[in-house]
């Protein structure tokens, strides 16, 4: 992979001596990447493509580092091998940098901790340009009860880069109108098979929500949407069905899909999917079991059949209609996220581990009992919004990475 690296060192160095001085670092920077250093006197050009970090090769460059603050990265990385007072400038620069609102961290510690940090900056910069010209459809108009769960439309395609689409909830109607019970009889066959069982939707049921299915994928297909959310609720009186298993389908085929029109975890599911390659399952805080433990239940109707152990069909929870998906899951590590706000400038990232899936008659039907290693205050206190994410396994480090450099980019 390709790593710039903006070096700063005092006029007392030569270029010659800084590779000389660190050499057992940099080194092991260039057994891994194509490295491209770049001096500040080249810094009235563009930047090459690649990730950007700065190299602090000495002290005495903080004046230097401040002139050129506005050349460098929103979120900056200093490297420092503590070698000719590196680390001690770096720390200046990073309270300068606080003080005046800009976003980044030193990177110090032995060579191998180093490179894990930059391993991590790399992938987390290459999972941000995957989320460039992402569209990403709002079909249908968020649901009432989301009252801070909207985006700016302008500040996601400044700083994400992806481009918000707004779909009728209508479109979804007359494609679901015009699609046939027959079109949809062999997938309807084998998402019933593929269940570990099917409790109360009738057969018809599970054709409806194929019909639907079929509609929302052909939206996806017709506005080259990457990732959409769907106010589902709206189309129950309409369609006399529920959008869980078009949802659940269409996450499962790689095309993040949320429920109830709520943008900001729509756009948490697209950046995790970009970050991890996995699958996600959007879910509601539904009960603290166990404050001290940090023990909780997260639930919702929908999950992609793939990501579960086995599945159930069911019907809705809150509407006792329609077609949901009970999802059934062996303990394991997960990580529950979230990032939010108008621009997407917060975020809330914690291991987990699950305990079991509960079955209570009173929550959405995929129930996972979560033990988180963050504090429930979070949950209590400062929340953001609703809908949480999960994914499977442990991706705290790689995700804290991501949505650092995004919220840098506010």
């Amino acid at each position: 992979m390709k790593l710039n690296l903006i070096t700063f060192a005092s006029s007392l160095a030569t270029r010659e001596s800084i590779f000389t001085d660190h050499h057992e670092l940099l080194d092991a920077i260039k057994e891994k990447y194509d490295v491209q250093y770049i001096f500040p006197e080249e810094l009235d050009k563009p930047l090459p493509e690649g990730a950007t970090m700065v190299l602090v090769g000495s002290g005495g460059v903080e004046e230097m580092v401040k002139a050129h603050i506005d050349d460098l990265p929103p979120y900056v990385v200093l490297i420092a091998d503590g070698l000719k007072n590196s680390l001690a400038a770096s720390l200046e620069i990073l309270s300068w940098m606080r003080q005046n609102d800009r976003h980044g961290r030193v990177l110090h510690g032995p060579t191998s901790f180093i490179m894990q940090g930059i391993d991590d900056y790399t992938t987390a910069h290459d999972a941000i340009s995957r989320l460039k010209g992402k569209r990403v459809g709002v079909i249908g108009k968020p649901s009432g009860w989301l009252i801070a769960s909207n985006v700016d439309y302008a500040a996601m395609h400044n700083r994400w880069g992806v481009e918000m689409v707004d779909v009728p909830l209508n479109e979804v109607v007359k494609g679901y109108e015009a699609t046939p019970d027959s079109e949809v009889q062999d997938i309807t066959d084998e998402f019933i098979n593929k269940a570990m069982g099917m409790k109360e939707p009738s057969r018809d049921e599970v054709v409806k929500a194929m019909r639907l299915y079929r509609s929302v994928k052909g939206i996806v297909e017709r506005y080259h949407l990457d990732a959409f959310t769907l106010n589902c609720f709206d189309l129950i009186p309409t369609t006399h069905t529920t959008g869980c298993v078009a949802l659940a389908l269409l996450n499962q085929e790689g095309i993040p899909a949320g429920c109830e029109g709520d943008e900001q975890t729509l756009l948490t599911m697209l950046a995790v999917q970009a970050a991890t390659g996995e699958m996600t399952f959007m879910a509601n805080p539904s009960k603290i079991l166990d404050n001290a433990a940090h023990e909780m239940v997260f639930a919702h109707c929908t999950i992609a059949p793939a990501m579960t152990d086995h599945y159930i069909v069911r019907d809705h929870y809150e509407s006792l209609s329609g077609v949901a998906v009970e999802g059934i899951f062996d303990p394991m590590e997960m990580t529950v996220v979230k990032c939010g706000g108008r621009s997407m400038e917060r975020y809330f990232i914690s291991k987990a581990q699950l305990l079991e899936c509960t079955t209570n008659p009173n929550m959405c039907r995929t129930q996972l009992h979560l033990r988180l290693d963050e504090p429930l205050d979070y949950f209590l206190e400062r929340s953001i919004g609703n809908h949480h994410v999960i994914v499977k396994g442990n991706h705290v480090e790689k995700l804290i990475a991501v949505f650092k450099q995004l919220a840098a980019s506010n």
